[in-house]
């Protein structure tokens, strides 16, 4: 609660800065940006190249879309708010031979669908076409139904888990290719370090703290207003 008061603070104090400049020397210069970003990963084991497929080791997709407001203090940096959706799917297995018919088997796999949601504050630093973002993320869950291995503390191994109070961060570097005066394409690459303590509002089992990082490609539209 105190982040998120703080957070209140922050974003009221800009708001209100940016309001007193807007009266006092130019129109606000607003700035809505929105992208998707994916990550695909495969591995697998044949006999020889060109054999059947059989089951996979490692499989995993997912699919995030990315939204965000904000305000341009001058030429340079820019503040504002991020909402942050992923959906994917994840698998992991033991190779365990081949069968009769020369594909592959596996053993011990692990895995499911899983989703995730974040919220929070952003500053966006600008040098003509290239642009670096840093967001953090006071509000954030993970609903990951492949992770029965690590319950709360009283067990529950359903319940969403909630992100580390101070370790969710996003960083994100590129560039924006002008279409217009006031449209972009928007390509970067991003970078999310992350850890979640909690599963269903209490503590992991053991006090144990679950950590994930992930790098993807962001494409997206930029538009000024």
């Amino acid at each position: 609660m105190k982040i998120l008061h703080s957070t209140a603070i922050i974003v009221f104090v800009t708001a209100t800065l940016a309001s007193a400049q807007t009266e006092s020397e130019s129109p606000s210069l607003w700035r809505l940006e929105g992208g998707i970003t994916f990550r695909h990963f495969q591995q697998q084991v044949k006999a020889e190249v060109g054999q059947p497929r059989g089951d996979r080791l490692v499989n995993e997709f997912e699919l995030g879309a990315l939204v965000s407001g904000l305000y341009e203090l001058n030429e340079y940096i820019a503040v504002g708010a991020f909402l942050r959706v992923d959906r994917g799917e994840r698998l992991a297995a033991r190779f365990d031979g081949f069968d009769t018919d020369g594909t592959t088997k596996t053993r011990d796999a692990v895995g499911g669908l899983y989703s995730e949601l974040w919220l929070g504050p952003f500053v966006q630093v600008r040098w003509k076409q290239l642009s670096l973002d840093l967001g953090y993320a006071p509000v954030g869950i993970r609903d990951d139904m492949a992770r029965t291995d690590v319950p709360s503390s009283t067990g529950d191994t359903d319940a969403a888990f909630s992100l580390h109070p101070t370790i969710a961060w996003v960083v994100s570097l590129g560039a924006n290719v002008p279409l217009s005066e006031s449209l972009d394409v928007i390509l970067k690459a991003e970078y999310r370090p992350r850890y979640y303590s909690k599963r269903g509002g209490e503590p992991l089992v053991g006090n144990i703290e679950h950590g994930t990082q992930s790098i993807a490609p962001l494409i997206g539209i930029g538009w000024r207003f």
